[in-house]
C-alpha cells in the first residue's frame, strides 16, 4: 500500500474511524427502536400516542444514520483500493483558497456550484475521451497501413530449368483464426497508390464526427481537464471541511477523488542545493 504523508493518514483514520462511529450509531438506534416496538404491544393506550411518535423519530434518525454510515465506508473503501494500486511518492497538496474566497455563501451554496462544475468538468472530459480522429491522421494511418502491407504481400517467386515462373500471393490474414488469405496485403504489392487512393476517398465519405483531435491535441486537452478537475475537487474538500467544522456536515460524493480527500499531491524533485567551494 501507498507510503501516505502523516497528515493524510491521519485523515484516512478519521475518516475511518467516524464510519465506524456511525455504523455503532446505527446499531444504537435499531435496538432503540426494536425494543420500543416491542414494548408497545403491552403498553397502555394512554402512552401509545407518544411512543409512535418516538418511534416515527428514531426510524427517520435510524435511514440518516444508514445513509451516512453507506456513503462514508463506502468512500474510505474506495480511498483504500486506490491506495492499494498507487504508487510514487506522495506530499501534502498546497491548501486550497476556497475557503478564503467563498465569503458571499454558506459552504453547502459554494459545495453545490462546484458540483456542478465537476459534473460539467467529467462531463467534456468523457466527450474529449471519445473524440474522433482528424481525416487527415486517418489517411495518415491509412497510407502507413498501405506500406506495411506492401511488404507483407511480396509474392514468392518460384522458377527453374523446365518448371514454369510462379509468384504466390499466400500471405495470411494476422489474428485471423482458420488461415485466410489477405487479398489487401496482394492488392497494396501490386498497385499501392491507387490502394492509398481508393482508401483516402473512401475516409472523406465518411460522416463528420462532433469532436475530432489529433492524438496530441487529445493527450493535451485531457491532462488539462485532469489538471481542473482535481483543483475544483480539492476545492470542495476544503469546504466540506469548513462546514464539518461550523457543525453543518456535507456528504462527500462517493466519486470524489482519493487526492483531493486527502489532500495529497505527486512528491516534486527537490533540487540539490551546489556544495560550497573551498578555497585551495
Amino acid at each position: 500500500m501507498l507510503q501516505l504523508p502523516t497528515l493524510a493518514q491521519v485523515k484516512l483514520d478519521r475518516l475511518d474511524t467516524r464510519a465506524m462511529e456511525l455504523h455503532d450509531a446505527v446499531g444504537s438506534v435499531a435496538r432503540r427502536a426494536s425494543e420500543l416496538s416491542r414494548a408497545r404491544s403491552t403498553a397502555p393506550a394512554s402512552e401509545l400516542a407518544s411512543m409512535d411518535q418516538e418511534l416515527t423519530r428514531l426510524q427517520g434518525r435510524l435511514s440518516d444514520l444508514q445513509e451516512q454510515h453507506r456513503n462514508l465506508a463506502n468512500l474510505v473503501s474506495n480511498i483504500k483500493h486506490w491506495l492499494s494500486r498507487a504508487s510514487g511518492a506522495y506530499e501534502m497538496a498546497k491548501p486550497s483558497r476556497a475557503t478564503s474566497e467563498a465569503t458571499k455563501m454558506t459552504p453547502a451554496q459554494a459545495v453545490s456550484n462546484l458540483r456542478a462544475q465537476i459534473k460539467a468538468l467529467a462531463a467534456e472530459r468523457l466527450r474529449v475521451l471519445q473524440a474522433a480522429l482528424p481525416a487527415a491522421d486517418i489517411k495518415k494511418l491509412a497510407s502507413a497501413y498501405v506500406a506495411a502491407q506492401r511488404e507483407r504481400g511480396r509474392p514468392k517467386l518460384t522458377f527453374d530449368h523446365g518448371r514454369p515462373f510462379q509468384a504466390q500471393f499466400d500471405t495470411p490474414v494476422e489474428g485471423a483464426w482458420t488461415a485466410k488469405l489477405d487479398i489487401g496485403a496482394a492488392l497494396a504489392w501490386l498497385d499501392p497508390d491507387a490502394f492509398e487512393k481508393r482508401l483516402h476517398e473512401d475516409i472523406d465519405r465518411l460522416p463528420q464526427p462532433a469532436l475530432a483531435l489529433s492524438a496530441d491535441e487529445r493527450a493535451a486537452k485531457l491532462l488539462e481537464l485532469e489538471a481542473e478537475l482535481l483543483a475544483r475537487e480539492r476545492d470542495e474538500e476544503a469546504l466540506i471541511e469548513l462546514a464539518d467544522e461550523q457543525g453543518a456536515a456535507i456528504a462527500r460524493r462517493l466519486d470524489a477523488d482519493p487526492r483531493a480527500v486527502l489532500g495529497i499531491a505527486i512528491a516534486r524533485a527537490k533540487k540539490t542545493k551546489p556544495g560550497r567551494v573551498r578555497a585551495a
